[in-house]
């Protein structure tokens, strides 16, 4: 940028102690402040509600997130080869669980046997096993049940069944839960273990104290899980043993992002600061920018304190990407004070017009980048809006920190004799590049090419977005998987979302919606619902009042011939009789199931958000094709119901990224057009400076696809943001080609602007990169696509930058002149 005159020499001399003593102080109290903020507040969010959209099926799938997330159930994996040991082992745990005081409840088994007067069991009949009761109370139905009961009881052992048939000799209790269409999310053995056939896998399922998004309440349950599971696992080698749920997962994830957070900020601060050594060559430097630069960090990450809920998992990524970005005003700033050494000033002198003659410029590059950033704030996704606010601020404060700071320390650096300008040759490589107006013609047409690929179809498609939401690596996720494949389950579940100011209505609307679906055989493979265990008192009263339409008073009679005529001897089956001529009607309520061993249930099924009840409702579709038909179904029968859920949330990123992403780029486009148009004044180097970000964000799509590098919501967000990160490098080529053309042009116009600019910017773009890569150290999956996206177009952005701008000096000479 165009460097402003040097001070004169009585304002050099100018006392300006005062005012140098009041910044060092308002430096010191921010920084303090925003330090002790940062210690006692900054906390990190692991809720996944944050990675989410707000519209769709995904602003559902953050409300059930946050109304179910809070108390979801932990489960342990007992998994061993010896059935016997697994059950020993599970139960165990369940007993030590129990004991502990993060630990409502815990359970390896629940009471299977059913043991329900049959006359009650209506209560629990959806429609079709309805139309089952009623065949089987039927004069044919019943000497075929009383048959098949005979039969049971003479079978060899059948007699360990006699007092239940004596309770039940049509068997109507089993024929309702075992025929039942609608599941409640359990599948258990014969004596009510959660375990697979071969007991080689049981569970243990966990209800504990306080919420999985309270940070203190997950890391508290995990480490009393880890207390009792860590001496079994001791004792039992042979075992497997693995713990999932809510609360795991939520402190797993925060435990990931702590680490991502220290190890990448760690890295970017010392990749950024081995670039700088390697490629500025004057290893002092690094005392007088890196101080800044971590004021700058530690002012944001103050900034981040005051973000509600914490800070999200893709946030994260502003340490990284501000201790980058930021050196690159170190880079200029310390340039330009040996460049004033050199000159002839004294040190104080020569800081006064470091500052000065770099101030505009850098300004107007972090404001540039900060407006790029910033239009993330336009973003669906809260945690995108984070990581754009952040990095925004960053981006300013760690260039006010180094313009106010290092040229003061970069003074008593270089109080010796200035280093000689020692010139890189690599510059002089570039520069018979675009020696010739035909090279030029090339170099220019070569990077128009990827524009052209990209307008033709050549970019990257979009990859699996959950992938970024549920990191593979999080063991609580791997040993969820693990439960899957044990039990034969499978992901594809969606979630039908019912909110409502009154949880009994909501459980009615529920209900309704679990017995459509429930006949739907064709397009749904299974329904999991709470009416299985507690239906609504109203879906209670219809199926009592369906019961006594059968007229039971009527048909015992008909019982009474039909247990003389196959054998049995009616007398014993007084009581059974009695119930049918006067039919019991005792509901069944959440407090009954509270008092019981279901009751460890029941937060998979109730949950509340903003003031609502929410019941959820979870289907599984049997192939793709059968989607419109259950979305139209359950339209039809409760227009308000959510579908949702993770499987359905590919969708839902596809088209807030389809939403986002015009906008974020539209708006990022024109403040960096802005930003152009105010710094560079001249519609030669505005073309120029445009045709280097068009041509870098095309050319970093292609090798996104060349890589395979996965673009999803949260990298391909980031791409518009390149425009005003990398916009930098050209901005500075073309602005110290403006002033070597002021001193007389020609030829050496190029050479001079590659040989004096080309090793600052070389600095800035790869400590930028070097800043990105560090995020590819990072365990959450969607921070590593995230940075290597980031370090591509920063390394992209350079090389296009130092071919094209000196390609269009050499077509276009002089600016053209304005009228």
């Amino acid at each position: 940028m165009a460097a402003p005159s040097s001070p004169s020499p009585a304002r050099a001399g100018s006392p300006r102690r005062p005012l140098r003593l009041l910044v060092a102080l308002v430096l010191a109290a921010l920084t303090l402040a925003a330090f002790a903020a940062v210690t006692l507040r900054l906390t990190l969010e692991p809720n996944v509600a944050s990675l989410l959209p707000e519209r769709g099926d995904a602003a559902a799938l953050r409300r059930y997130v946050r109304g179910f997330g809070g108390g979801d159930l932990g489960v342990v994996m007992v998994k061993g080869d010896d059935p016997d040991e697994n059950a020993a082992v599970a139960a165990e745990i369940a007993r030590a669980l129990a004991a502990r005081p993060t630990v409502q409840r815990a359970a390896d088994r629940i009471d299977a046997s059913r043991a329900l007067d049959p006359w009650l069991a209506f209560r629990h009949a959806d429609a079709r096993v309805r139309e089952r009761l009623s065949a089987a109370l039927s004069p044919e139905g019943m000497r075929e049940r009383l048959a098949e009961t005979r039969a049971m009881l003479l079978a060899p052992g059948g007699g360990a069944a006699a007092e239940a048939i004596a309770a039940d000799p049509l068997r109507l209790a089993q024929l309702v839960f075992e025929s039942a269409d609608i599941g409640s999310g359990v599948r258990t053995q014969a004596d009510g273990a959660f375990a697979t056939d071969d007991g080689k896998v049981h569970l243990v399922l966990v209800q504990p104290a306080g919420q999985a998004l309270r940070g203190a309440d997950a890391r508290a349950f995990v480490a009393d899980a880890n207390a009792v599971l860590d001496p079994i696992r001791a004792a039992h080698p042979e075992i497997t043993l693995g713990l999932t749920g809510g609360h795991a997962i939520a402190a797993a994830t925060e435990e990931m992002l702590t680490r991502d957070l220290a190890v990448s900020g760690s890295l970017s601060m010392l990749l950024a600061s081995a670039v700088f050594a390697l490629l500025f060559r004057r290893l002092r430097a690094l005392a007088a920018v890196m101080p800044p630069l971590l004021l700058g960090t530690v002012w944001t990450a103050g900034l981040a304190t005051t973000l509600p809920g914490g800070l999200s998992a893709i946030a994260v990524a502003f340490m990284s990407v501000v201790v980058g970005v930021g050196v690159d005003t170190g880079v200029h700033v310390y340039a330009a004070l040996l460049e004033a050494r050199r000159d002839g000033l004294d040190p104080e002198a020569a800081a006064r017009a470091a500052r000065a003659r770099t101030s505009r410029a850098v300004l107007v590059a972090a404001l540039t980048a900060a407006a790029a950033f910033g239009a993330l704030a336009l973003s669906d996704i809260n945690a995108l809006r984070q990581l754009g606010l952040l990095c925004a601020a960053g981006e300013v404060l760690t260039a006010i920190a180094i313009l106010l700071v290092t040229p003061t320390l970069g003074a008593w650096l270089e109080r010796g004799a200035p280093p000689p300008e020692a010139p890189a040759r690599w510059p002089g490589g570039l520069y018979r590049l675009t020696r010739t107006r035909g090279r030029a013609l090339a170099v220019a047409a070569l990077a128009a090419a990827p524009i052209a690929a990209v307008a033709l179809g050549a970019a990257p498609p979009l990859a699996e977005s959950v992938v970024a939401i549920r990191p593979a690596a999080l063991e609580p996720l791997q040993v969820q998987q693990a439960i899957f494949d044990a039990f034969g389950g499978r992901r594809g579940q969606w979630v039908v979302l019912l909110a409502d100011g009154d949880q009994e209505r909501a459980r009615a609307r529920a209900d309704r919606i679990a017995e459509r679906l429930a006949s739907m055989k064709a397009d749904v493979e299974a329904v999991d619902a709470l009416t299985a265990l507690a239906p609504a008192p109203s879906t209670q009263a219809e199926r009592f009042a369906a019961r006594d339409a059968l007229d039971l008073p009527g048909r015992a009679d008909e019982l009474e011939r039909a247990l003389r005529d196959t054998g049995f001897a009616p007398e014993r089956f007084r009581a059974v009789l009695d119930g049918m001529r006067a039919p019991p009607r005792q509901e069944v309520a959440l407090s009954d199931l509270e008092r019981g061993p279901a009751a460890i249930l029941l937060s998979r099924y109730l949950g509340a958000d903003a003031g609502e009840a929410l019941v959820a409702v979870y289907v599984r579709p049997r192939e793709a094709g059968s989607v419109e038909r259950i979305e139209r179904a359950i339209r039809e029968e409760d227009p308000r119901a959510m579908l949702t859920g993770y499987s359905r949330l590919e969708g839902s990123l596809r088209e807030t990224l389809a939403h986002d992403m015009p906008r974020i780029g539209l708006a990022a486009g024109l403040l960096v057009l802005l930003a152009l148009a105010a710094s560079l004044r001249s519609a030669r180097d505005i073309a120029l400076a445009a045709l280097v970000v068009a041509s870098e964000i095309s050319l970093v799509l292609l090798l996104i696809r060349v890589f395979d590098i996965p673009l999803h919501a949260y990298d391909a967000l980031v791409i518009p943001v390149l425009l005003g990160i990398t916009v930098d490098e050209g901005m500075f080529l073309l602005h110290r080609a403006r002033d070597i053309e002021a001193e007389g042009g020609g030829d050496a116009v190029i050479r001079e602007t590659l040989r004096r600019e080309g090793p600052p910017i070389a600095a800035t773009a790869l400590t930028t990169a070097a800043g990105f890569a560090a995020l590819a150290f990072c365990d959450f999956d969607g921070l590593r696509d995230l940075g290597r996206v980031g370090a591509l177009g920063s390394a992209v952005g350079l090389a296009v930058a130092l071919l094209v701008v000196p390609a269009g000096l050499r077509l276009w000479p002089r600016p053209r002149r304005r009228a």
